[in-house]
């Protein structure tokens, strides 16, 4: 039926299409995994005042850095303050707490009211229902997202960026 040659060649290229399919599946998981933090902590961050202000001190120190991606904030319980429950960033060292009340200090100058990001964020949909939506644009249904597009193009405007915080 088959020849010993054409039986190996064809057992290699399964172990092939085998190798290929587990790392798609283990890099998508991978994926699945941080966005799904990644919103945790954005849900997080719009939700509590104390853990938005330490993660605006942690992007004063390293504008680079995202939470949920290269940090995760928790809040520290009530009567508490929030603290970096993980830093998962190998090339910046972690900022100690004095460099975080340092930071915390700087930024303290900058009026919330002023500040596009904070009253952008207030406005905002939802994470979820973000995310809701651009389910259903990859589904065919666009009216959410087009909806939350446009409600995000008006907050945008409503609050432009300042020249300072260019």
């Amino acid at each position: 039926m088959f020849e010993a040659s054409t039986f190996n060649v064809f057992i290699i290229l399964m172990l092939i299409f085998g190798t290929w399919a587990f790392i798609l599946w283990k890099n998508t998981s991978t994926m699945h995994k941080q966005i799904k933090q990644v919103a945790q902590q954005q849900s997080f961050i719009r939700q509590d005042e104390a853990v938005r202000n330490l993660c605006r001190a942690i992007h004063n120190l390293h504008p680079s850095l995202h939470a949920g991606i290269d940090y995760i904030v928790h809040s520290g319980g009530p009567g508490q303050k929030p603290y970096i429950a993980n830093w998962m960033h190998s090339n910046i060292p972690q900022p100690t707490d004095e460099q975080l009340e340092r930071s915390m200090m700087e930024i303290s100058g900058v009026d919330p009211v002023k500040d596009h990001a904070v009253q952008r964020l207030r406005e905002y949909p939802s994470v979820g229902d973000q995310l809701d939506a651009a389910y259903k644009a990859r589904h065919g249904d666009t009216d959410d997202q087009v909806r939350l597009d446009a409600q995000i193009q008006a907050i945008k405007q409503k609050y432009p960026k300042s020249d300072d915080s260019l």
